[in-house]
């Protein structure tokens, strides 16, 4: 079995942005022509104005969400002021978080058009048993892998969801969330009888709208758990230096479990494999809870391919400094080029 990590240079070939660019691409496109229809829309020129008045010019999205959060919590047991600075500055935190899923909806219709490296490694790379560990947003990889009968929503993301079909011949671990992804409120109740318990309000895992079923391949599919609509929240986590994973609910901390047993399932994949994979990651020692879990989980006889241009040589040496001896970079370290390589490898070897 095969675990591959995906990063942001493995979306590039779709459209997607890389973290060193997607904030100033973001607010260009927040400030253009709205095209997503979303109760937030409206607000997306005003959100980049705002927050281009308090922080400056926007390259880096994580720089720009970490001094966010950063402020948040400093201003939290403040004076009266800045308490009140701290809740106009969340709820336009809020809308920035929405403003990514909609940028990312609108990339993904001309992404599904052209993505030759997601189709490659869907169907040419990718066989029934391996897992794919991925820190991006985007759903079209999922679809890729649908199209080549190698996903099923029902488990393929490591939870289940209830009538839509299941046995997924891959799993696709999203360890920092999904565009596709809400966390619904009081599972869409708004009205009548209803109890839940304290921390619980969210529900036991992310729904999925009908529209990205059908994106996924599932026309006319419903998510049960999302058969009434409603108030919701993305289940992203943004790229903040410290990523908090779990909602703070004012009923409780939510999510918490959702998260650690995702992040479980990927480190028990991570060491059941034989081969490990990275593509277009970077493994930033800022992201703790990743770099630990890529350069610890793994057993150190595990054959280890960096594939990530600009960081490649970097990364292997971190691997074998941590006693992986079988680290190497690959042949091609730009992901398009990999899959082409790789796909020309795996058709010949057929």
């Amino acid at each position: 079995m095969t675990t591959y990590v995906l990063g942001a240079g493995a979306s590039c070939d779709a459209g997607y942005p890389l973290a060193k660019t997607m904030g100033s691409e973001l607010f260009t496109w927040m400030k253009g022509p709205i095209h997503a229809a979303d109760s937030y829309a409206a607000r997306y020129p005003g959100t980049a104005e705002f927050l281009e008045g308090k922080f400056g010019v926007i390259e880096n999205i994580e720089e720009l969400a970490t001094e966010i959060q950063k402020l948040i919590v400093e201003c939290e047991n403040g004076t009266a002021g800045q308490r009140a600075e701290r809740t106009v500055l969340a709820n336009e935190y809020g809308v920035l978080k929405n403003a990514v899923r909609s940028w990312f909806a609108e990339i993904q219709k001309r992404a599904a058009l052209s993505s030759p490296a997601y189709h490659g490694f869907a169907r040419n790379i990718v066989v029934p048993g391996d897992c794919i560990i991925t820190f991006n947003y985007d759903v079209l990889l999922e679809r890729e892998l649908k199209l080549a009968g190698k996903f099923e929503v029902g488990d393929g993301y490591g939870f289940r969801i209830e009538t839509l079909p299941e046995g997924s011949p891959t799993k696709v671990l999203k360890l920092h969330g999904s565009t596709s992804w809400l966390a619904l409120l009081f599972g869409g109740r708004t009205s009548g009888a209803f109890q839940f318990e304290p921390g619980n309000t969210l529900g036991p895992r992310p729904v999925i709208g009908s529209n990205e079923l059908a994106f996924l391949g599932y026309s006319n599919s419903v998510d049960p758990g999302f058969a009434r609509g409603g108030a919701a929240l993305p289940v992203m986590i943004f790229p903040e230096r410290t990523k908090q994973f779990y909602f703070a609910a004012n009923t409780g901390i939510e999510y918490e479990g959702f998260w650690n047993d995702l992040w479980h399932q990927a480190s028990v994949a991570l060491r059941s494999g034989t081969r490990v994979v990275i593509c277009g990651y970077s493994l930033n020692p800022v992201d703790e809870r990743a770099h630990d879990l890529l350069l610890s989980a793994p057993r150190k006889r595990t054959e280890i391919v960096v594939a990530s241009a600009g960081g490649t040589d970097m990364i292997v040496e971190e691997y074998r400094k941590a006693g992986y001896t079988g680290a190497v970079p690959a042949d091609e370290v730009l992901f398009t080029k990999w899959v082409a390589s790789s796909s020309n490898v795996a058709t010949a070897t057929r």
